[in-house]
């Protein structure tokens, strides 16, 4: 297995509490190149042939490495399989073509390429996200050169509209690879009209704590007096030790905001999660601007990457929706980002433009979006009508109905048939009849609770899948079926 060096920079930015972890052979590569030899999944192509060193040993690349969660404990991360898909820094596979020794510091050098118009990212796209292309799957199936653990992938696609779960491979029945702590109420401010700030503290000795990360949530049990409810939430500003969440008073709460609004008060002591990435920065490699559109308490979920994309000195701009003058919260993080961020007041007539904002973005140029769904949709349609690519856009709605019509489901392995309620998420159902499906965000986020839908109408809710992806799969912490559905678990 090969892997790209230059990798092993990006996980230690984005990934500073594995660091010590994040070492050359981390990721169980057999090969290992310079940075300066430019290999990596976007320039390396299925059926290249190399040849290393002056005895005349030749290699074939086949296929994609398929990471799996193994992963996730090798380096203390829950999503780190996930991650490495996501960014399409996975690895790649070989065949031995000429076999021979070779040792450290021997050249390789690309002698001939067979498949020049399919690099190892584009055939990713084919395997994870356009996943119902059978035309251009066809074609894979006869892609010279083509491992064929990969080719076995596409052709039970096509011969027999079979579709593997991914989590099973990226998670499988993990769930508790996160660590949980303590924490006392150290502060609660309140910020706005609706909008809280909640500083919570250890409550035991926290050793070299870490910094937030950009896009970093915790996951909060709230305790019997909420009904023992677990909340996610976007993690403002602080580290490990200390850390300030924001958020608003809902009054449509399932719950969780009522209670931190209404019930807890400072010396509380709640229980948290390690801080989590789902809503990470994309590379500087592949993403030279970012621009971030907030709406309303989504403006949480965005100030800790703004803040270090304006200290490292990065392209970036921050457009804040509101109302009103008064619903800027975190005005001192505000104001720090200086002409990093315009304010878009409505009262005042000045209104985020997305047509303006998405019609000067380039190839290069990264959308994050959070804030209700409706901005979300206003964006992703823009974007869509101006020919910008769906993968230049990452959104985060911060809350999302998970009731509805009742239906039910059918475990088309077991031939189980469940009952979900009005009231009921699916996924809360299926945790109730003893299936052991992972999750994140729980607000159709971050994608973790997928789950495969051989059959039946789904109303798909939530931002963690793309277009292609909602065809044989569905989120069970928001989505919903019509009628009856027969899942794939």
């Amino acid at each position: 297995m090969h892997y790209a060096s230059a990798h092993y920079t990006h996980w230690k930015r984005e990934l500073p509490e594995s660091e010590k972890l994040l070492r050359y052979g981390g990721f169980g590569e057999n090969l290992l190149t310079s940075p300066d030899d430019g290999y990596n999944e976007h320039t390396v192509c299925v059926g290249d042939i190399f040849e290393i060193g002056e005895n005349g040993v030749k290699i074939q690349v086949t296929q994609p490495r398929q990471p799996c969660l193994k992963l996730n404990h090798r380096f203390e991360v829950r999503d780190m399989a996930l991650r490495a898909q996501n960014n399409n820094m996975t690895g790649w596979h070989h065949r031995v073509l000429v076999p021979g020794f070779i040792q450290p510091g021997d050249e390789m050098r690309l002698v001939e390429r067979v498949n020049p118009e399919w690099c190892l990212s584009r055939v990713q796209h084919y395997m994870y996200v356009e996943r119902e292309n059978m035309e251009i799957m066809k074609e894979l199936l006869e892609l010279e050169g083509l491992g064929e653990e990969t080719r076995g992938i596409f052709r039970l696609r096509v011969q027999k509209g079979i579709y593997q779960n991914e989590n099973d491979r990226l998670i499988g029945k993990e769930r508790h690879l996160l660590k949980w702590s303590k924490y006392k109420l150290a502060g609660k401010k309140k910020e706005t009209e609706s909008i809280t700030s909640f500083t919570f503290t250890a409550a035991e000795k926290v050793d070299n704590p870490i910094k937030v990360m950009p896009g970093a949530h915790v996951r909060v049990k709230l305790g019997p007096k909420s009904g023992n409810l677990v909340r996610a939430y976007s993690v403002v500003d602080g580290d490990s030790k200390t850390f300030t969440l924001g958020i608003a008073h809902d009054a449509n709460s399932r719950g969780g905001s009522k209670f931190m609004h209404e019930q807890l008060n400072l010396g509380d002591e709640l229980v948290f999660s390690s801080m989590v990435s789902d809503f990470p920065l994309r590379d500087s490699g592949e993403c030279d601007e970012h621009i971030f559109i907030a709406g309303g308490v989504g403006i949480t979920a965005f100030l800790a990457s703004a803040r270090l994309l304006k200290e490292q000195r990065q392209k970036s701009k921050l457009y804040y929706a509101m109302k009103r003058e008064d619903d800027g919260a975190f005005k001192n993080i505000i104001d720090m980002l200086g002409e990093n961020v315009e304010l878009c007041v409505s009262e005042k007539g000045t209104r985020v433009d997305i047509a303006r904002v998405l019609s000067q973005a380039t190839d290069k140029t990264h959308i994050y979006v959070c804030g209700p769904e409706r901005l979300l949709n206003a964006v992703r349609e823009t974007g869509k009508s101006i020919g910008l690519p769906e993968t230049n856009i990452s959104s985060e709605a911060f809350a999302v109905s998970t009731s509805g019509d009742p239906f039910a489901v059918e475990i088309g392995s077991e031939g189980k048939e469940l009952q979900v309620k009005g009231e009921e998420s699916l996924l809360d159902v299926l945790r109730s009849a003893g299936f052991d499906v992972a999750s994140s965000c729980e607000v159709g986020n971050c994608g973790t609770c997928r789950i495969g839908v051989r059959k039946g109408r789904v109303e798909h809710r939530g931002t963690g899948l793309l277009e292609d992806e909602k065809k044989g799969m569905m989120l069970s912490c928001v989505s919903r079926g019509v009628g009856t559905l027969v899942l794939d678990l």
